[in-house]
């Protein structure tokens, strides 16, 4: 069964189109604090997974999947990639879809080394990658074959979160268009190319803190799933995201992580991070007519 297929699978099952961003910070918390080990990498690294396997405990009936992001596990250090190894292997042996949050970009060979390491049967690999786009669509070439010959997905960057991503992001061009709507546009067309009609292995991401832009980009890639960031924590809302599913209540997750993963109160972790999930899924599928 295809990423796609996968995915939509588990959000029918459990009715939720929530995606749990996992995104450790040691100095978030008490319990993986650097302090409390004397700065021992793998004490903390080992700390970090505790922490994360509690709230994966607590939440896997609410999510639609799992979203670590390999930058915060990197920043620890090779103890901190043997801890994103195990806890992408918990969640695999959990049944629930995996999304690699990479932002991984190159060319020739060595694009295709980053995608047999994450898209393949790698200790790393994953369901889905996200990836960089803005070398060229001969850079997504590598990442697209490994997905389509292993049932993989991957989301290409379009339209970022961030408040900044104007700057390269939304430039016009001479055909009256943003720079973004050239890769969606291209996204568009190798999904028609790849699929008759359902949704495809090359994803898009598409922040929620542009509302327009979404409901835009959901048309130009009708055969694309959306990774939605920016939910919660950066300002999005339930409302902002509705324009990204389609009439089924599919074709899109939506990411948060902070939000859902470290509180003002350090105690009851998983209690809360629950709680927080329980209440953005029903918030979620409220708005789009689902609850």
């Amino acid at each position: 069964m295809d990423f796609a297929k996968r995915l939509h699978k588990r959000i029918l099952e459990v009715n939720s189109r929530v995606c749990l961003g996992i995104d450790p910070r040691p100095y978030g918390h008490p319990s993986t604090h650097p302090d409390q080990f004397e700065g021992d990498s793998a004490q903390v690294a080992k700390a970090v997974v505790n922490y994360f396997r509690e709230i994966i405990e607590a939440t896997q009936d609410l999510v639609a999947c799992y979203k670590p992001q390999s930058a915060f596990f990197e920043a620890m250090g090779i103890p901190g990639l043997v801890a994103m190894a195990q806890l992408i292997a918990d969640i695999k042996s959990l049944g629930i879809p995996v999304i690699l949050d990479a932002k991984r970009g190159d060319i020739g060979s060595t694009a295709e080394a980053y995608a047999g390491a994450y898209l393949t049967n790698t200790v790393f690999a994953a369901d889905a990658l996200t990836v960089n786009p803005y070398l060229g669509m001969d850079s997504l070439e590598p990442f697209i074959q490994a997905a389509q010959a292993n049932e993989r997905g991957i989301f290409v960057l379009v339209k970022t979160s961030n408040p900044g991503s104007n700057d390269f992001q939304g430039l016009e061009t001479l055909e009256n268009m943003y720079v973004y709507d050239h890769v969606a546009y291209q996204l568009g067309h190798i999904n028609r190319s790849l699929t008759q009609g359902s949704y495809g292995p090359v994803g898009a991401v598409v922040g929620a803190t542009h509302p327009e832009e979404l409901e835009h980009l959901r048309e130009v890639m009708p055969q694309s799933i959306l990774l939605v960031p920016g939910y919660g924590a950066q300002g999005g809302t339930a409302e902002d995201i509705v324009a990204a599913f389609d009439e089924e209540g599919l074709g899109a997750i939506i990411s948060s992580s902070r939000g859902l993963s470290y509180f003002d109160e350090p105690d009851e972790t998983a209690t809360r991070a629950r709680a927080a999930t329980l209440q953005m899924r029903d918030e979620i599928n409220e708005a789009i007519g689902l609850l």
